[in-house]
């Protein structure tokens, strides 16, 4: 019955009539329509060929005579780098908080290239293969899920692996949703205190679903631009958390409770809220087959560009938040910066724009859960009659399940680890290891080596962030060889 289910999840949305090869949602050339959460938009796309209709609707790879929109080696660095920045970035200051700043600052270096080298194997890979979807290239691995006679009823390994990818992708995208609303409530908190949506989550989060829902029902043109404000609100929060720490660094207000370098479970955490950012592996490949003048070699420039300045970024802006605001005020607030912010009208203005750029995001994000019944059976006409009705049913049902997501789970730092732990385990080891070990010709025993490693590391690593998804400061107040008192009377 399992092995029947597999096999009927990996061919259902790819029946009447069979779709082409690039037939993901293709990625936003000129409109920063990417991942990250969004983070990413830290991950809009689906690996199955059904999201060619969502991509349609936003406007963002095609042109108005249907042609496809190329994307300079410039545009691709500004795209890539807008799809780190969502709001996984606003646990990473509370994620250090148990790793300490200088591992904390490696960790983000090191996650960073580890991301960019699998999103390369990917690359190579479906450069020779022709296949610029996740899904479809992981179609492509050959043999069978376990040997003997129970691996010839069992599904193909290949057909196993899309399926396993589709779903892996909508979880991920559920857990983006949920965060949507919990930063959408925290940051209306400030503006509420006084009223009767202060009691309790239940009136905020419901005031929030309130308000995506009739947006998942918009013409998504009109909320295409949204990911370029997105990246000034986060450039403007990076402004406010560096005037914050040269206003208490100046006047010697800054915490105690810092460690800059210490060792601990925390820094499980830290990996996984990392990943929560940076993994786009889901989307990167219809974004490459966009680039202008494409080449494994463009490509890896781009990417190698726009990851260090997202490096950068996480790098910075962990270490602004944790040292302005220090381990035990960063963790009284759910893993959310934002709520560490003080009350006045500059913080306010970056609270508000967080709740739009949020608000309107969120739609973009149900694109890619809804196109498979969007898309399912074009010429059916039992299935033309009540499409429309399917598809508001599914979006309802979605915001539903985010809604009591948000309700249930009040700490954005939850989310953020355990998504960021399943991307690490899906996106970051399994796909990028197994296309690496059947798809590229490297027939060399080093290269088999560092195959299997990847996936041990990475699958290791993501059962570990989701067991460890605390940050354990106190397990690092009591391990750290350099504390703030300590650096600063050095």
């Amino acid at each position: 019955l399992v092995a029947r289910l597999i096999a009927a999840a990996s061919t259902s949305f790819s029946r009447d009539p069979p779709l082409p090869p690039g037939r993901v949602m293709k990625m936003a050339a000129g409109d920063g329509l990417t991942a990250g959460d969004l983070g990413g938009a830290r991950r809009v796309a689906l690996v199955e060929g059904s999201a060619d209709g969502a991509c349609d609707e936003t406007n963002s790879s095609s042109s108005s005579s249907g042609g496809s929109t190329k994307v300079s080696r410039r545009q691709m660095v500004v795209n890539v780098i807008a799809g780190g920045l969502g709001t996984g970035m606003f646990s990473l200051p509370w994620s250090m908080a148990g790793a300490s700043v200088l591992p904390g600052v490696a960790m983000a270096v090191g996650v960073v290239a580890l991301n960019a080298w699998t999103i390369m194997i990917l690359v190579e890979a479906a450069e020779t293969k022709q296949v610029f979807d996740l899904g479809g290239l992981l179609g492509l691995l050959p043999g069978r899920l376990l040997p003997g006679r129970l691996g010839q009823r069992l599904p193909s390994l290949g057909a196993v692996m899309q399926a396993f990818t589709n779903l892996m992708v909508w979880v991920v995208l559920m857990g983006s949703l949920v965060s949507y609303l919990i930063v959408m409530h925290d940051s209306a908190q400030p503006f509420v205190r006084h009223t009767f949506l202060a009691n309790g989550r239940a009136p905020l989060v419901t005031v929030a679903a309130a308000v995506v829902l009739p947006l998942c029902f918009l013409d998504q043109r009109y909320l295409s631009g949204t990911s370029a404000v997105a990246f000034l609100v986060n450039v403007y929060l990076i402004g406010i958390l560096f005037g914050l720490f040269v206003q208490k660094a100046s006047g010697d207000e800054l915490p105690a409770d810092v460690c800059y370098l210490g060792i601990g479970k925390g820094s499980v955490a830290m990996l996984a809220a990392l990943a929560q950012c940076v993994i786009i592996q889901m989307c990167v490949l219809p974004m490459y087959e966009e680039l202008e003048d494409r080449t494994p070699k463009r490509f890896n420039q781009a990417l190698w560009t726009a990851f260090g300045v997202l490096a950068l970024t996480f790098s910075g802006f962990a270490s602004l938040g944790y040292l302005t605001f220090g381990a035990e005020a960063i963790s009284r607030t759910q893993g959310n910066v934002l709520l560490n912010l003080p009350e006045n009208a500059f913080a306010n203005a970056a609270q508000i724009g967080t709740i739009a750029v949020v608000a309107a995001i969120y739609p973009i994000m149900v694109i890619p859960m809804v196109a498979p019944i969007k898309n399912m059976r074009p010429t059916d006409p039992a299935v033309n009659r009540w499409r429309k009705l399917l598809v508001a049913g599914a979006v309802v049902v979605i915001v539903g399940i985010s809604y009591v997501g948000a309700l249930l789970i009040p700490d954005l730092r939850v989310v953020n680890v355990i998504d960021g732990a399943l991307c690490v385990g899906a996106f970051t080891a399994l796909a990028p290891g197994l296309v690496g070990l059947f798809l590229l010709e490297r027939p060399s025993r080093r290269w088999r080596f560092l195959m299997c490693i990847l996936l041990i590391f990475g699958l290791a690593n993501a059962a570990l962030g989701i067991v460890f998804n605390e940050n354990y400061k106190d397990e690092l107040a009591a391990n750290c060889a350099v504390a703030g008192r300590q650096a600063r009377a050095v």
